[in-house]
Order: C-alpha cells, then sequence, then structure tokens
C-alpha cells in the first residue's frame, strides 16, 4: 500500500481513484494508542446512564456516547489477546460505513460483536433539551434545534408498529437475530425518533441501538445539556449552575460562542435559534443579578 503522503501529494494534484484496503493494511495512525490511560472516575463516569447521576456541566459529560468510549469498549473485550488490534483496525474501518447494515454482518465473516460493541452504545440519548416546554415547567423542554444530532443513526429490528413484535437493539440478547446489525434491521434517525409516538420498543433494550456520537455530535449534546440546565434553573428562579448570576451570564457567554469541532455544518437557522436562546437566558440573569445585587 502507499504511503499516506504520496497519496495526499496525488490528491492536491487532482487525483482520483479508489482505494482498497484490508484492516491489516492501515496505519497505527488511524488507530490511535492501543490503550489510552484511565482513572478510576473515567471508569465510574463510562458505567452512568447519560444524563443520570452526573452533573451536565462536568465536562465528562455524557462521554459514554462517543467514539472515544466505543474504542475503549471494543479494546477492553479483546485486550491481551491477539485480536485486540486486529479489531481495532476494524473498527477504524467499519466508522466510515455510512449505513452498517451495508456491512452485511450476521454471516460467516461479519464484524466480531467487539466491533459492533464499538459502532453502537446501548446508552440513550437523554432528549429533554430539545423537547418542546410544556405547561408544567418541572420537566418541561427547551426547544433546542437538534442541530448535528438530527441525523444521528439508530438501528432497530423494527421500526413498524404494524408489524408484530417488538423493536430491539441488535445488541439485545431478545433479539431474533445474532448480536449485530443486518440488512433486515431497520434505519432511522434521531429527528425521526422525535417524530414518533407510535413505536413498539423492547422495555430491556429500549428498542434500539445508537450509532457512537461524532466529537462535534458529542459537543453539541454537552453544550445543549447545559444551556437546558441554565434555563430551567433560571425558570424556577434557583440560580443556575452558580450561585452568582454572573457566572451563569459567563457560562452563557460561553456558550454562545458554540461551533462545530470539525467541518461539520452547523445551518443558519440552527445557528440564529441556538443564538437566540442563548440571548434570552442573559437577559433573564441580567434581571435576576439587577434584583440580587444590593443597592
Amino acid at each position: 500500500m502507499l504511503p499516506l503522503n504520496t497519496l495526499e501529494r496525488r490528491l492536491t494534484k487532482g487525483w482520483l481513484g479508489v482505494l482498497i484496503a484490508g484492516a491489516s493494511d492501515l496505519p497505527a495512525s488511524v488507530i490511535g494508542p492501543e490503550e489510552p490511560e484511565r482513572n478510576h472516575d473515567s471508569e465510574v463516569r463510562a458505567t452512568q446512564l447519560p444524563g443520570r447521576g452526573q452533573d451536565v456541566h462536568d465536562p465528562h459529560f455524557g462521554e459514554s456516547l462517543g467514539l472515544a468510549e466505543g474504542q475503549h469498549r471494543t479494546l477492553r473485550q479483546t485486550y491481551g489477546t491477539e485480536a485486540g488490534q486486529l479489531n481495532l483496525r476494524l473498527l477504524a474501518l467499519a466508522r466510515g460505513a455510512h449505513d452498517l447494515r451495508s456491512l452485511a454482518a450476521g454471516r460467516p465473516g461479519g464484524l466480531p460483536i467487539e466491533v459492533w460493541h464499538g459502532l453502537l452504545t446501548e446508552d440513550r440519548l437523554n432528549l429533554a433539551p430539545f423537547r418542546k416546554p410544556g405547561s408544567n415547567r418541572r420537566g418541561s423542554g427547551s426547544a433546542l434545534p437538534l442541530g448535528p444530532l438530527a441525523a444521528v443513526q439508530l438501528y432497530t429490528t423494527n421500526a413498524n408498529p404494524l408489524i408484530k413484535g417488538k423493536g430491539h437493539s441488535p445488541l439485545c440478547r431478545h433479539a431474533q437475530h445474532s448480536a449485530a446489525v443486518t440488512r433486515g434491521d431497520d434505519l432511522l434517525a434521531v429527528t425521526d425518533l422525535m417524530a414518533r409516538t407510535d413505536s413498539d420498543w423492547c422495555s430491556k433494550c429500549g428498542g434500539y441501538a445508537l450509532r457512537r456520537l461524532t466529537d462535534t455530535q458529542l459537543s453539541y449534546y454537552r453544550a445543549a445539556h447545559r444551556l437546558h440546565d441554565i434555563k430551567e434553573q433560571l425558570d424556577n428562579q434557583t440560580g443556575g449552575p452558580d450561585a452568582d448570576p454572573s457566572g451563569v451570564i459567563a457560562c452563557l457567554d460561553e456558550l454562545a460562542t458554540w461551533q462545530p469541532v470539525d467541518d461539520a455544518e452547523w445551518c443558519s437557522s440552527d445557528s440564529w435559534q441556538w443564538q437566540e436562546t442563548v440571548r434570552e437566558l442573559t437577559r433573564m440573569a441580567a434581571r435576576s443579578h439587577a434584583v440580587t445585587r444590593p443597592s
């Protein structure tokens, strides 16, 4: 296989081609370190459900949903074995598939289950920040745009309520096929999930497996939960993530500058809606600051 820098030079000159490579052809730089250091706190965080038992202002909030945790999950299940490095290479290749059903798992020679755990997570997204506000302030949504999360994929054995049988995660032990995505599974996006109320999901697995979040998607998920938490605190007049309203304003100033961490699209309507929410909460925090400031 040609060195990557040689291919890069050819691409800059307008060369077009198709690369055919196997897992063993991938350079180590694509895979990353074999086992990054992890302390006890990060292991505990990885076992927590996203949005539960963890402060949304914790910089590690939701990390169990991300690609990095997927790599850790794949490696932990085969660490110290000959399959460890091969599985990491397979994971790196499989992440490039637009539709995981195209990997035709469930047949001899399909991806190992350890790789599927690196591609998918059994954790659920907490979608409260993106739901519409309700009449009851407690548990009400903030109507934030889904933004980069709109197209996040989820896979289920049955998304059609008219077909007999509950929808299962392909990783669920109650699924009718082997623990992997197959061609017969259904593919939805988070935006589809938000629009539906007729799904019949398994109570054990939640009905689907989520494709792990990219760095931009995870960053936005964290920012949205921080903004939603501030809105709830201000609505309830409890002071936000900091007892000092000026601390809330500083946090909002930081959230106002959120941008994708890569080249992902941040469409103008979503950006406008995000900025408008930040501005309104900043006005609310400023009024609170004026009330609490001594004369």
